[in-house]
């Protein structure tokens, strides 16, 4: 009989021993258990880049200080894009993007000398599908600027006609500068594309 029951009392403490391994796995790390993330697998998920960073440093990098910064993350009249703004630089009477659709931006658009051309726009898109239709009026505004140029000979189109227009993961963005190529390579780098 105690023989019995010290096989009981052995097979219940392993049954205890077993149930208790189920919850809560001795000897088990993190990534061991069903609800943890999945290890990394080499490749480092990065946050996301963002606009208003990304132009500012830009600017620094190639003395773009006579213009006028605008972004997303301002509250003040003046430092964000309202819809007359946005009507006004992007748009027309009857048309303009929709800014709905953009999740965060940041835009430098140097007005400094109305003969001169200069704006780098980043948009990161909340509708990524938008994409295509946000580049048409970009490019729409470099088109406008174009045809301006070749009527009034004193607008210097030699920004406007080197502009890049273009999209790299969930951002769109465009560059009219002097340094149009070194920019666009520093965001699409930056962009990681």
């Amino acid at each position: 009989m105690k023989k019995t029951a010290a096989l009981l009392l052995a097979l219940l403490l392993l049954l205890t021993a077993l149930s208790c391994s189920k919850n809560d796995p001795v000897g088990t790390t993190a990534a061991d258990s069903p609800s943890a993330s999945p290890a990394p697998s080499g490749e480092e998920t990065a946050e996301p880049v963002d606009p208003d960073e990304l132009v500012r440093g830009l600017c620094d990098k190639y003395g773009l200080t006579e213009g006028f910064i605008f972004t997303s993350k301002s509250t003040e009249l003046g430092e964000y894009l309202d819809e007359d703004l946005i009507q006004s630089y992007y748009g027309d009477v009857t048309d303009k993007p929709d800014f709905s659709k953009v999740s965060e931006y940041c835009l430098y658009v140097d007005e400094s000398d109305p003969d001169i051309i200069i704006d780098v726009g980043v948009f990161r898109l909340a509708d990524p599908a938008y994409a295509d239709t946000l580049m048409k009026y970009l490019q729409a505004r470099i088109d406008v600027k174009i045809e301006n140029g070749a009527r009034y000979t004193n607008i210097d189109v030699a920004t406007l006609k080197k502009s890049v227009v273009s999209k790299a993961g969930d951002c769109v963005f465009y560059v009219v500068s002097y340094d149009t190529a070194d920019i666009a390579a520093d965001i699409r780098a930056a962009l990681g594309k």
